[in-house]
């Protein structure tokens, strides 16, 4: 029986003399001039080598597939379509004799290898011979996969889908020796694992495991080639002595990118070479191609996090001339080289090398060759000289903490965590020196006199080491502050002395040790435990003096910000009394200087000072706060808006206690003093100025004030007395400004002086005016020079931020929020939106909402916790607010705090998650409630009516399901939804499907906001295709296998083999890794933030966007874009698509179900018919409605409209209770952060005390800024 294309892979292979495969071994025992028959020829690349051979050699072939024979049939005598199992070869082939019968890859297919074999026994010559090449299933990798309960077919490999069969050299000797074979020669083809489809799970196994698979013959053979002849009658037949191979190793690949005219670095154009993990010292060679010489040259030293060590890189020009060159004696090059994932320590010696600590799988750097070496370099080479000197232990060794420091995340409580951390130490401890107890016995049998000259060169390198630590002045600097360090760490703690002693020393205990002891020392280093500070002695206020304050706001750029803050001091309501001190410290910017000086002519209480020359901030500040030695001043922003009595609040607090220093008010830019959210830089929460929000601060924590470790200089009140007793800023140490207010800070703190947060006022700080694009390099600058003088400060503000006194003061703002009237004074009713615990349309369309009612209405989100728990959120992401509740033993404090925040209404948008206390909520609380459908949980369990192959199988569930239980599952819904006020659904196709099975419930079919209908949406103009270039469609999103990525990836692929002019673009990402180029047409650009889609299809400029979709949508947030951006579209009849897309022109709903041949084809022929011929298709027709079973009333002119009537309409007037929940009850809520948080907490003070230890802390230093931050953000969460 033949096989349609479509339901059979193709095998396209082609034989290149350069390389060593299966094909190109078999094809060179093939004599010249001989008769051939390739059995399983596939796409024909035996023949086509013969006919480029051109000795005379005739071939004949038989294939399975059409499509695959049509392929060959060129470079082919015959080619028959037949199935092996059944075809009878004699038969087809009659009359024919042949000096060779080629098996490549084929025998492992067949249910009854021996018969095909018996079959070409018949048709061979005398002296004829069978070529065959066979998987072994004895590949480490295979074991490997399935050590780890795998074995997972695919579409090619050892695993092949159509495998039936299953060879190990044994089980393959074995076979051929039954059935009569004698075998004339047994060859291997060998596979290094990372070029393996096993790579990641061979990673993954203990180290001893590992050493144990590596040390099996054939550990990495992934083929075995075999010529056999038919034994002689009573010829007894023995195997062949085995092939030596090479030790197996475990290794690792660096690749090579070359840049393109044009610039930039694909895929396509890289090379890539095999390193040998735990061998110091080796060279990898990158063979560059001729013709057009590279661009640029961009390095990826390795495909796993570790230590890699650089010695030296050479590139050669085609005659072997060095064109550059670098080696670590010279290492700045490449210090200053842009890179990314990794980083960069200097050689301790002369002979050392670079340390690169790779922090991920995709490290890179781009070498600093000049153009003119790069314009030789074509037909070259570029040889670099590095190291691998950890072993493949020292990975699994690394993984097996970070999966006892993951365990340990999963606890809650601070000390079964500690317990934990302390049980993940010992097991690592008690596995690094088996490890390295293993490694010393290996070394001292096999390299004992290796391991001594290794010890002598250590002592001469320490020689070294000191010798230019006398003769560089820098270094010397950093060695006495680093000796400072470890003199301190020295008194404290014995052990941490030796951890310190073994980090310098060994580099396979560099990056775990430290886990180890980190808990012996961390109480005193961090402050923890015994070691924490004692309570502060009771305030002691202090009577303001008389004296003005002197408000200093330095001036450089932005008028407009400048203008905004000067006239908000000048326009609020203070009774202290107070003179502006302006300062124009030499700004570019003549409008500016011009408007403050009209101003100050007509402002007396307004005193403008301009610099002759730019002093920078601090010398601006200094020379402002020199004006007066009686005088309290104010730092101010010219990027801040104050409002209100914001002076008298906040001096206030100043003279709380005599000991007061500094004193900083709320912000939503302000780092540890920002609001909403700690530590970020916010937008003010909707609906709210600065006057409004700074009133509501006023009322909830009236004079209320925490000790910081510093002040922020946006807004920082210093007294006289401490400026007096401290000094001015550090002009020499913080030039032009960042640091010097965190200076100031920390040496009053060390005098004996308090750092205050004001909690009852807030401050606008718009943000980077006075730095500008200058701002980032002077923070670095500024961050090293505070960590030299003040070792202890980091680990200061990380303790700050773990404790978080602050946040119950945001919290009562949070409250005072929700509790608020709007502008007009009116109560707003307060609904409970219902969430699942997953992101998506469903939270957006949450938020959108409450942002559109947010004058008329205040909304409350509970989402589902793990461990019975739900959290109450506010529906802003940005926002910080969020309590915890547990369903068990605090439900009625729950239905409490709802009753209290006067919630008078629900709004269910999803139930998956939650329980029977969640949907017996209005029965409690006496309130009413609508429901969402987002998609079609209430009628089948499988909620978006897909089976397990993540296609839509319709409302009756996936094949094989329990009538009965989807039934009973219907059931228990039915009530809930005819109760419902409003059955909501945003497109009339999910709520059609509902109302089959949901008899009663009260439909509405109402759209989300994101779209105003009463705006005309953009018409798609395309242009027409030019010169033949294909056809660009773009797919948009975040692709599960209902989303449609098998389909996408299938269609490329199709693409690709056809050579249809037809390409695709994923903007976003598959739930797995797709095929992409240059194996498909297919290009994947990886995660977007959904605010930049619109500028993203800007930039590539698709010809129409595809929605592949495999369930019935209910919506579709990214077709809205689509839309709204004009854009061509094609998507699938299922779901909302249809009705959305009626009328529209340049617009096809085509069958959610075609194969990829049929998608192809539909792209080709609209390619042809449109974009070729700029000819427009006719509007996309109507859907036809199917029968209705319920009835929809039409979906309202303007949904926003219907919100803010209907649905708010008739709501239940709920008085809250005065002031809201208990403050007391809210904060016992609030979730769990500081050291309650456990593992995350002590990660946190662990990372900051690691990178202040001196052989970690020039490493730290080269880690980019980004990852530093996203990494503690994620430790604060």
């Amino acid at each position: 029986m033949t096989m349609p294309s479509s339901a059979l892979h193709v095998y396209d292979r082609e034989i290149h003399g350069s390389e060593r495969t299966s094909l190109s071994v078999l094809s060179a025992h093939i004599p010249p001039g001989a008769r051939v028959l390739d059995l399983g020829c596939g796409s024909g690349a035996v023949g086509r080598f013969l006919t480029r051979r051109g000795d005379g050699a005739v071939i004949d072939g038989l294939t399975l597939n059409t499509e695959e024979a049509a392929l060959a049939a060129p470079d082919y005598r015959r080619v028959e379509v037949a199935n092996l199992d059944s075809a009878d070869l004699a038969a087809l082939f009659a009359g024919s004799q042949y000096d060779a019968i080629v098996c490549a890859d084929v025998l492992e297919h067949t249910r009854h290898p021996q018969q095909v074999l018996a079959s070409a026994r018949r048709l061979l010559t005398g002296n004829g011979r069978v070529l065959i090449s066979i998987p072994n299933a004895g590949y480490c990798g295979l074991i490997a996969e399935l050590m780890a309960g795998e074995f997972r077919y695919r579409p090619e490999g050892l695993l092949d889908e159509t495998h039936l069969r299953f060879f190990t050299r044994r089980a393959l000797t074995r076979f051929l020796a039954e059935n009569g074979w004698a075998i004339d020669s047994l060859e291997t083809i060998q596979r290094a694992l990372p070029e393996s489809e096993f790579r990641a799970a061979f990673d993954a196994l203990p180290a001893p495991v590992a050493r144990h698979l590596l040390a099996l013959p054939d550990a990495l053979t992934y083929q075995f080639i075999v010529v056999a002849r038919a034994a002689a009658p009573g010829e007894r037949v023995e195997p062949p002595p085995a092939e030596p191979l090479l030790p197996a190793q475990a290794l690792f690949s660096s690749e090579l990118y070359l840049g393109q005219p044009g610039g930039g670095f694909a895929e396509e154009h890289k090379l890539r070479a095999a390193g040998v993990m735990g061998q110091p010292q080796q060279t990898l060679r990158f063979e560059l191609p001729a013709g057009e010489p590279p661009t640029g040259l961009k390095f990826d030293p390795a495909d796993r996090p570790g230590f890699f060590y650089l010695h030296a890189i050479t590139l050669r020009s085609a005659s072997g001339e060095p064109l550059w060159q670098w080696d670590s004696r010279n290492a700045l090059p490449l210090l200053q080289a842009k890179r990314s994932g990794m980083a960069l320590q200097p050689p301790a010696t002369p002979q050392g090398a670079l340390v690169a600590l790779l922090l991920d799988d995709d490290p890179w750097m781009e070498l600093p060759i000049p153009p003119d070496a790069l314009a030789l370099a074509a037909g070259g080479a570029l040889e670099v000289v590095a190291g691998w000197p950890m072993s493949a232990d020292w990975l699994a060794l690394a993984g097996a903490a970070q999966r006892e420091i993951a365990d340990a995340r999963e606890q809650t409580e601070s000390e079964r965590a500690a317990r934990q951390m302390d049980h993940a130490a010992r097991q690592v401890e008690q596995a690094a020196f088996a490890s390295q107890h293993a490694e010393w016995e290996r070394q001292m049998h096999e390299r004992a006199s290796a391991l001594h000259a290794a010890e002598a060169q250590g002592r001469e390198l320490a020689r070294q080491v000191a010798a230019l630590e006398q003769q560089n002045d820098n270094l010397r600097e950093q060695g006495k502050s680093l000796l400072e360090r470890a003199s301190v760490l020295t008194r404290e703690n014995d052990d941490a002395r030796r951890l310190l002693r073994d980090i310098e020393n060994s580099t396979v205990f560099r990056a775990t040790r430290p886990i180890v002891h980190a808990k012996m020392s961390i109480d005193r280093l961090l402050g923890i435990g015994s070691a924490r500070p004692k309570p502060a002695p009771a305030p002691q206020p202090l009577t303001p003096p008389d004296a003005p304050v002197d408000i200093i706001v330095p001036v450089y750029r932005g008028l407009q910000d400048t203008r905004r803050c000067i006239e908000s001091v000048l326009a609020s309501g203070c009774k202290t009394a107070w003179r502006l001190i302006v300062i124009n410290d030499a700004s570019p910017e003549p409008e500016l200087a011009e408007w403050l000086r009209a101003k100050a002519a007509s402002e007396p209480r307004i005193t403008l000072l301009e610099n002759e020359q730019n002093l920078g901030f601090v010398g601006t500040v200094n020379r402002g706060m020199a004006l007066s030695d009686a005088h309290d001043v104010l730092l101010l922003n010219s990027d801040a808006e104050v409002a209100g009595d914001w002076l008298d609040r906040i001096r206030a607090a100043a003279y709380g206690d005599q000991r007061v220093a500094t004193v900083t008010p709320f912000s939503n830019n302000a780092t540890i003093c920002s609001y909403p959210q700690f530590c970020k830089d916010n937008e003010l929460p909707a609906g709210y100025d600065t006057a409004r929000l700074d009133a509501l601060f006023a009322r909830a924590n009236a004079g209320q004030a925490v000790d910081v470790p510093t002040g922020v200089g946006f807004c920082m009140y210093i007294r006289r007395a401490a400026l007096q007793a401290v000094g001015l800023f550090d002009e020499e140490h913080f030039g032009k400004g960042y640091g010097e207010e965190n200076d100031f800070c920390i040496r009053a703190a060390q005098a004996g002086w308090r750092n205050l947060h004001a909690l009852d006022t807030f401050v606008r700080h718009f943000g980077g005016v006075s730095f500008g694009e200058a701002k980032s390099p002077r923070e670095r600058a500024a961050m090293q020079t505070l960590r030299r003088l003040h070792p202890r400060y980091e680990g200061d503000v990380l303790r700050f931020v773990q404790a978080d006194p602050a946040r119950p003061a945001r919290m009562a703002v949070d409250v005072a929020r929700i509790l608020a009237p709007n502008q007009e004074g009116q109560p707003r009713p307060v609904i409970l939106a219902v969430l699942h615990d997953r992101q998506g349309g469903t939270e957006r369309h949450v938020h959108e909402l409450a942002a559109a009612l947010h004058e008329r209405a205040q909304f409350i989100v509970l989402r589902p916790l793990p461990g019975q728990r739900v959290s109450l959120r506010l529906p802003d992401p940005d926002e910080g607010f969020e309590l915890v509740f547990s369903l068990q033993s605090e439900y009625p404090l729950l239905l409490d705090v709802l009753r209290q925040f006067g919630v008078c209404h629900i709004h269910y948008h999803h139930l998956l998650g939650h329980g029977d206390e969640v949907r017996r909520l209005p029965l409690r609380l006496g309130v009413g409630y609508d429901f969402t459908a987002h998609d079609f949980y209430l009628i089948c369990p499988e909620i978006t009516l897909t089976g397990p192959d993540g296609r839509y199988c319709g409302e009756d569930g996936p094949p094989g399901g329990s009538p009965a239980a989807l039934a009973a599952w219907r059931q228990s819904h039915i009530a809930f939804a005819n109760q419902a006020r409003y059955f909501i659904g945003p497109g009339r196709d999910v709520l059609q499907r509902l109302a089959r099975y949901l008899p009663g419930a009260p439909l509405r079919h109402v759209p989300h906001t994101d779209i105003d209908p009463a705006r005309p949406l953009p018409a798609p103009h395309p242009k027409p295709l030019q010169g033949g270039r294909p056809l660009k469609v773009a797919v948009v999103g975040a692709l599960s296998a209902i989303k449609g990525a098998d389909v996408l990836e299938d269609v490329a692929a199709a693409a690709r083999k056809n050579g249809a002019p037809v390409e695709f673009h994923l903007i976003g990402y598959g739930y797995r890794t797709l095929r992409a180029r240059p194996r498909t047409h297919l290009t994947v650009y990886g995660r977007y933030e959904e605010a930049d889609l619109p500028a993203l299809l800007d930039w590539l400029a698709p010809d129409l966007v595809w929605f592949p979709a495999q369930w019935p949508e209910t919506y579709s947030y990214t077709l809205s874009a689509c839309l709204l951006g004009g854009w061509p579209v094609v998507a699938p009849d299922l779901g909302a698509f249809a009705e959305r897309l009626q009328g529209r022109g340049w617009t096809w709903v085509q069958p959610w179900d075609q194969t990829p041949a049929q998608w192809l084809a539909f792209f080709e022929d609209i390619r042809q018919r449109h974009w070729l011929t700029g000819q427009a298709p006719q509007p996309c027709a109507a859907a036809q409605p199917e029968e209705a079973t319920h009835h929809i009333p039409p979906a309202p002119e303007r949904p926003v409209d219907w919100y803010l009537t209907d649905y708010l309409a008739r709501l239940p007037a709920v008085q809250p209770r005065p002031g809201g929940p208990d403050r007391a009850v809210l904060e016992a809520h609030l979730p769990a952060t500081g050291q309650a948080s456990g593992p995350r907490s002590a990660a946190l003070r662990l990372l900051a005390w690691l990178r202040s230890l001196p052989v970690l802390s020039s490493l730290a230093r080269a880690v980019p800024p980004h990852w530093q931050s996203r990494i503690k953000s994620w430790l604060v969460k």
